[in-house]
């Protein structure tokens, strides 16, 4: 039987009181508490609700005549865990996958006994003064969310059933010089694995049309659905895009081969990228008073040409000889910018 809103707040402030072990509530007590937060008309609407709560939730109610109060048998028993349905499970399962490849394999670990804790530390929150903190003592970034990351859990639903992908996708490019931008495309895919780089989301699969690894990006895609339609992923395409981050920064491929990068940093940011590596490969090979040099084993790309130009005059590319060129073509292109009429 489908259970009410007024009935489930009336259930959840029950088992909140009950679960305060040790101490333990009289049956007037217990509708004294009821009555003031959530209306409860009478004792004998209490004793049905509690009643409910065994034959219904399998609640483990007892009454000690000792202490003159309710208490549950089983100490560790909580109601809105057992009110979590298939679907709640199945997200919180997301949930700690998104968890293990955002925070690594401990975070998520811990969500379960976090979960576990939810409850009973909601009950000291309750417990503590207001006015106790009047400052803020943490502070993160606020990001703006968006960019269709709602997508996570479908898609990890798709990679983990094995099945095909439908959406829409819009480029950033204009390939038509007469449109204000591409009408989007009904792609198909058979998803691999998903990818978050600087709070962005990709999806990377194997595009049967062309017969090659292809990544999308969130933020462009609209429509998405699940086919009933396997995933068939020829193996060489399995094993590339498993192996395709070992040697990329960021989420464009790259066309080039796997090359050692040497950079050198100023003291101060070679303090820096040493606390907050580049990359999985980064290692280093010189370290003094006047600079920092480190080693990459990286395909370059152009993710890494635009991180790089982030340190500004505080790093060299010291080799290869191409990403050298590169890098010195992308600065002169900014300064010419700047040197343009309308920059001055």
């Amino acid at each position: 039987m489908p259970i009410t809103r007024s009935a489930f707040q009336r259930y959840r402030l029950i088992d909140e009181i009950i679960s305060r072990y040790p101490r333990q509530y009289s049956k007037q007590k217990l509708f004294e508490l009821c009555q003031e937060k959530c209306g409860i008309r009478s004792i004998s609407s209490l004793e049905k609700d509690i009643q409910r709560l065994r034959e219904d939730h399998d609640a483990p109610i007892a009454y000690c005549k000792r202490r003159n109060g309710y208490y549950y048998t089983n100490p560790q028993f909580r109601l809105l865990r057992l009110m979590l349905s298939p679907d709640d499970m199945e997200a919180l399962d997301y949930a700690r996958e998104v968890l293990a490849a955002t925070q690594g394999a401990s975070v998520a670990d811990e969500l379960t006994n976090a979960l576990q804790k939810v409850r009973q530390s909601l009950d000291i929150i309750r417990e503590v003064k207001t006015d106790a903190l009047t400052r803020r003592i943490v502070y993160v970034e606020e990001r703006i969310l968006g960019g269709n990351r709602q997508y996570v859990p479908m898609l990890i639903r798709a990679i983990n059933q094995n099945r095909q992908i439908q959406f829409r996708y819009t480029k950033h490019e204009i390939t038509d010089p007469n449109a204000l931008a591409d009408v989007p495309r009904l792609r198909s895919l058979h998803p691999i694995l998903l990818r978050e780089v600087a709070d962005s989301w990709y999806v990377i699969g194997y595009d049967e049309a062309t017969g090659k690894e292809r990544t999308f990006a969130f933020d462009r895609m609209s429509d998405l659905s699940l086919t009933d339609e396997p995933c068939a992923v020829p193996p060489a395409i399995l094993t590339n895009v498993s192996e395709l981050f070992e040697h990329i920064y960021g989420i464009t491929d790259s066309s080039g081969p796997v090359e050692e990068i040497v950079l050198s940093f100023s003291p101060l940011f070679g303090r820096y990228v040493k606390a907050k590596p580049i990359h999985q490969t980064q290692e280093v090979i010189r370290d003094t008073e006047t600079e920092c040099v480190i080693r990459l084993r990286l395909a370059p790309n152009r993710d890494l040409l635009m991180h790089l130009r982030s340190y500004g005059d505080h790093v060299k590319v010291l080799q290869p000889k191409a990403l050298v060129q590169a890098m010195t073509e992308s600065l002169q292109a900014a300064l010419d910018r700047y040197q343009t009429p309308g920059h001055a």
